[in-house]
C-alpha cells in the first residue's frame, strides 16, 4: 500500500474511527491500538482496541479496554502481557487504574492501581523485568513523581522524582539498561529537553536537547540501537510537525532525518515489531487513521545539508533566500499543511509578504538530494 518514502511505507489504516490521544503497544509479532477521543464539534471517547498483523497488513477488533472509555492513557509491555493505565474518561475524570491484557484469552484483567495522583499523558518505559511510570497531568497540575512496577507481585515502589520540569505529553523509551524521557508540555510552554534514568543508582541525568523546535505530543521508539522522536506540535498548537530525529545513545547526539511523508500531526502513536516501527493516527486538526511502517536504514540524514542564508526572519516585507551552487524547488505551507506558494530558483530568490500573507509558515527547500524545512514569519 503506497511506495516507500524516506524509509516510510504506508500500511492499512487502523480499525475504528479516526481519533487522537490513543494508546498503542506490541506483544510478540502483533501490534495493538485503541482508546482515544475526538473533541471537535462533538466529543466522543473510545474503549475499542484493535490488533494489527503485519504479515497480512490487516486490523481486527479485540476486547474493549477493561477500564472503559479512556484517552491519553499510558502503555507498556512485559513478556506476553501488555499493561494500560491512567488516562481521562469522557466525563473529565482522571484515573490511576492499571489493566493488563492477554492476547491468548483476549481479556483485560485489573491490576494494582498507580499509587500517585490520577493522571493523563504520563509515560512509561521498561528496563529488564520492571516498568517505570511517571509524569503526566493530574487535578493538581503537572507531575514529576515516578514509580517502579513489579509485574510478578503487581506492586509499585516509589523511585526518584524526574529532575526536569513537571510535564505531560512527553516521549519515553529504554535502551541497554537505561530509561530516556524528553520533550512534552510544561507549564505555559512545550520543551525539547531530554534525560536518562539509571535504575541501579536511581538517578536522572540531563542529556542533549531534542531537535530544533520546542515539542510536545510526539511519539518515540528505539530501532537497531538508535532512538527516534517523530512529529508533535508546539505549545500553542499553531505549528504541527512532521520532522524525524534520530538519537545516538553512545555520543548523546541528535541527527535530523528526512521528514515523515504523511500529514503533519500531533498525538501520533507507535509500536515496534521485528525491528520495524509502525506509527500513525493522531490529529492535524483533522483526526487521522493512517498507519505507516518505518525502516530507518532507508532514510537519509540531513546533517550534510547545503548552506542556506535566509533573512530577515521575521520579515515585514521582503525575505532573501540563498543556497550557493544549487537548483532549488521552494514550497511554502501554512501551519495546517496547506501549500500556499511554490516556485523554482537557482541559488538566490526573494519572497514578498504580499505573495503569501501575514503569519507563520513552513518553508521547504528541495535540492538535488536534500529537503530543508525552516519556519518563517511575516509580520
Amino acid at each position: 500500500m503506497g511506495n516507500a518514502q524516506n524509509g516510510w511505507h504506508q500500511k492499512a489504516s487502523h480499525g475504528g474511527d479516526a481519533r487522537h490521544r490513543s494508546t498503542a503497544f506490541a506483544i510478540g509479532n502483533k501490534g495493538y491500538f485503541g482508546g482515544g477521543h475526538i473533541n471537535s464539534g462533538v466529543e466522543v471517547t473510545y474503549s475499542d482496541y484493535w490488533q494489527f498483523d503485519p504479515s497480512t497488513n490487516s486490523w481486527s477488533q479485540i476486547a474493549d479496554f477493561g477500564g472503559g472509555k479512556r484517552y491519553h492513557s499510558t502503555a507498556f509491555t512485559i513478556g506476553n502481557w501488555a499493561y494500560v493505565g491512567c488516562g481521562e474518561d469522557g466525563a473529565d475524570t482522571y484515573h490511576n487504574d492499571l489493566w493488563k491484557y492477554s492476547p491468548i484469552v483476549n481479556t483485560w484483567f485489573p491490576c494494582t492501581a498507580l499509587p500517585g495522583n490520577p493522571r493523563r499523558g504520563a509515560v512509561a518505559f521498561v528496563i529488564g523485568d520492571y516498568a517505570y511510570f511517571g509524569t503526566g497531568q493530574s487535578d493538581f497540575g503537572y507531575e514529576v513523581d515516578f514509580y517502579k512496577f513489579d509485574p510478578v507481585s503487581e506492586t509499585w515502589t516509589t523511585i526518584a522524582d524526574f529532575i526536569g520540569q513537571a510535564r505531560s505529553g512527553a516521549v519515553a523509551f529504554s535502551h541497554q539498561g537505561l530509561g530516556y524521557l524528553g520533550t512534552g508540555h510544561i507549564l505555559g510552554d512545550a520543551t525539547k529537553d531530554f534525560y536518562s534514568y539509571d535504575p541501579i543508582t536511581d538517578t536522572w541525568e540531563q542529556k542533549a536537547n531534542v531537535g530544533t523546535f520546542l515539542r510536545q505530543d510526539a511519539t518515540g521508539f528505539v530501532l537497531n540501537g538508535k532512538g527516534y522522536i517523530v512529529t508533535g506540535n508546539n505549545d500553542s498548537g499553531d505549528s504541527t510537525y512532521n520532522d524525524v530525529w534520530e538519537y545516538n545513545f553512545d555520543t548523546d547526539e541528535w541527527k535530523e532525518l528526512e521528514e515523515f511523508p504523511g500529514t503533519r500531526r500531533r498525538y501520533m502513536v507507535s509500536f515496534v515489531i521485528d525491528n520495524i516501527a509502525y506509527a500513525g493516527s493522531g490529529t492535524s486538526g483533522t483526526n487521522l487513521r493512517d498507519f505507516w511502517a518505518f525502516q530507518p536504514f532507508l532514510n537519509k540524514s540531513l546533517e550534510n545539508r547545503p548552506e542556506i542564508k535566509l533573512g530577515p526572519n521575521p520579515s515585514s516585507d521582503l525575505m532573501d533566500i540563498s543556497i550557493p551552487n544549487e537548483s532549488v524547488e521552494l514550497k511554502i505551507f501554512d501551519l495546517d499543511g496547506k501549500l500556499v506558494y511554490t516556485r523554482s530558483f537557482n541559488e538566490h530568490t526573494q519572497i514578498r509578504k504580499s505573495e503569501i500573507g501575514t503569519g507563520k509558515f513552513i518553508l521547504t527547500l528541495i535540492t538535488r538530494n536534500q529537503r530543508i524545512n525552516q519556519r518563517i514569519i511575516f509580520v
